[in-house]
């Protein structure tokens, strides 16, 4: 076998690890908590060409997770209260709770996810990988890839996190073929993923000042750059001034592709809704940004039409929404956020044996033996958009620190073929038995919390079971494990229990005989109950058994919990306890 052949076997036992570990893992997970407002809207906008319908995210990701619905029998009634008034939580329930069965729906969309994003981002890990550092440092990055518990958890889930992963990294590799030799194909190739970025999430404008920085950083050093646009021979610029100018003017190209393909996305169509009487129910006045320059760009890009009235309306309530919302960390409850909650994340949603392959990758790095120009393209985009998740104060979820992953994964596996290949012969023994080392410890983790990826945790937070001590929400429970509870009650004769639940999944659908508790719930709400007696068994999620999304009155339930031993833990994000005392609220 030859070395391209052997290096493309090896990429497609990664992919297929990858596929059937999530297959295997999708099993147990029900509906997560924003798979609703993804899926159905992202079928209508196929079906009715109409984004009403969670406007805050672009469709792209959306509708490549509902494509394989297009050829299934699935029901919309636009008659719809619903739809009419543009609820989409209410919307998404009803689409694939009472009007559809959500369960082969949400397969064959999750199916889409893996295989189009999940599966496309371990192959573009591995192609750069081998581009920069060879086929020994690729096979090395793809396995840290392929047994990654985040990349697994979010893999199979119908959302943009991982998109909006795969779109920036494309990114990146692409700008790095670009600098070395600038031609149509590469540029093309660059603005393609950045519309494919702003047309799956609004954060992907964080590639902008990515590639901006690695322009400069290119410009500025002494190296010629070749250009070849097919008009004549190509050309070499070996002024600091001249690469500046061709890098900068290839953006203005590279932006209008990018503004294609945002536009392809919401099927050339500006309007947020077909319904002119909808559409202009949406308030444009009440995310206007305050500043007079910004909002005079957005004006401008409305009366142009540069980009669809949609996805200007979504980056607008983004922009408005970038603020505060109450978050969980480390025991503490709060409402604006902490500077240091993705440095935290960072450290206990990471295995361990990553942090150390990526610690000596910024070691080889610093030591600059494989030049400036390869380890700019890793450690810039890297450093740039931690910066930037550092710098906000929503604190909902370690998922928004998934694009310096793939990085990540580089550069440890580059550091990995170091010390595998390294010598003299008793070096190279030590070596390659801290790679096996590191790479056992690494697998066993994430088996070890097989199936319930989303619910890792290292070993500095001691494990998945005190996960819920540290973060809460989507970094460990999504509302991911009604299955589990279902077969838990099954196995134990419960026949009825109270339900503190934080999700949007019907539990009834999933077999679950419960009285709600008043916990954070997307409308419209279910029939309450607001005591708990002695003798009754009440199972409450993780984020609300930490108080978070919850009224005071029943938050002091949640405490009186979290003092006792609770009967089982389900997948580490649902707490069954039998109560012992009364409770009530007013």
């Amino acid at each position: 076998m030859s070395p391209r052949a052997g290096a493309m076997a090896l990429a497609a036992a990664g992919v297929g690890l990858y596929v059937a570990l999530c297959l295997a893992s999708m099993r147990w997970s029900a509906c997560t908590f924003d798979e609703p407002i993804h899926l159905p809207p992202g079928y209508v906008s196929w079906t009715l060409g109409d984004h009403r319908m969670n406007p805050d995210h672009p469709p792209l990701l959306r509708r490549v997770a509902a494509l394989p619905l297009l050829f299934m029998h699935v029901t919309v009634h636009t008659d719809d209260h619903a739809w009419l008034v543009s609820r989409p939580w209410e919307f998404g329930k009803r689409f694939l709770f009472r009007w559809n069965d959500a369960a082969p729906l949400l397969f064959w969309g999750r199916l889409s996810m893996i295989v189009w994003v999940g599966s496309a981002l371990a192959l573009a890990v591995f192609a750069w990988t081998k581009r920069l550092w060879g086929p020994g440092a690729a096979a090395f990055a793809v396995f840290l890839y392929v047994l990654n518990p985040d990349m697994l958890a979010h893999g199979q889930i119908i959302a943009n996190d991982l998109g909006i992963t795969l779109f920036l990294f494309l990114g990146v590799a692409a700008f790095e073929r670009l600098t070395e030799r600038v031609t149509a194909a590469r540029v093309a190739m660059v603005g393609l993923a950045l519309g494919a970025g702003l047309a799956t999430k609004f954060s992907a404008v964080a590639l902008l000042p990515i590639l901006g920085a690695l322009t400069l950083i290119v410009a500025l050093r002494p190296e010629p750059l070749v250009v070849d646009l097919g008009r004549g021979a190509p050309r070499t610029v070996s002024t600091r001034a001249g690469r500046l100018a061709v890098l900068l003017g290839s953006f203005v190209p590279m932006g209008v592709l990018a503004a294609l393909v945002v536009w392809a996305a919401y099927g050339f169509h500006s309007p947020l809704a077909r319904d002119p009487i909808v559409n202009a129910a949406f308030d444009w006045t009440r995310i206007q940004p305050p500043h007079p320059l910004v909002r005079g760009l957005f004006a401008l890009v409305r009366r142009l039409q540069l980009m669809p009235d949609a996805w200007t309306y979504g980056f607008l309530h983004f922009l408005d929404h970038a603020t505060t919302r109450p978050a969980f960390l480390m025991g503490e409850y709060g409402e604006t956020g902490w500077r240091h909650y993705f440095l935290v994340t960072f450290a206990v949603k990471t295995p361990i044996p990553l942090l150390l392959l990526g610690a000596a990758g910024l070691g080889l790095a610093v030591r600059g033996a494989a030049g400036w120009r390869r380890e700019s393209f890793v450690w810039v985009p890297f450093t740039l958009y931690f910066l930037m998740a550092v710098s906000r104060t929503i604190n909902i979820g370690h998922r928004h620190l998934l694009p310096v992953y793939p990085f990540l994964f580089v550069a440890a596996g580059r550091a990995a073929a170091w010390l595998w290949n390294r010598g003299p012969a008793s070096r190279l023994r030590a070596g390659r038995a801290a790679v096996v080392a590191l790479l056992g410890w690494y697998a066993a983790g994430t088996l070890r919390v097989h199936p319930h990826y989303l619910a890792y945790f290292n070993e500095l937070a001691g494990g998945p079971a005190n996960g819920y001590k540290y973060l809460v929400d989507s970094n460990l429970d999504w509302g991911q494990d009604l299955i589990g509870l279902r077969v838990y009650m099954e196995k134990n004769a419960v026949p009825r229990l109270k339900l503190l639940y934080f999700g949007t999944a019907d539990p009834g659908y999933y077999g679950i005989a419960c009285d709600r508790l008043p916990g954070y719930q997307p409308p419209p709400p279910s029939t309450l109950v607001r005591e708990v007696n002695p003798g009754d068994i009440v199972a409450v999620s993780a984020t609300h058994l930490q108080g978070v999304y919850l009224d005071p009155e029943v938050r002091a339930l949640t405490e009186k919990l979290r003092a006792r031993r609770p009967l089982a833990v389900i997948g580490h994000t649902i707490f069954i306890y039998r109560a012992d005392f009364a409770w009530s609220m007013s």
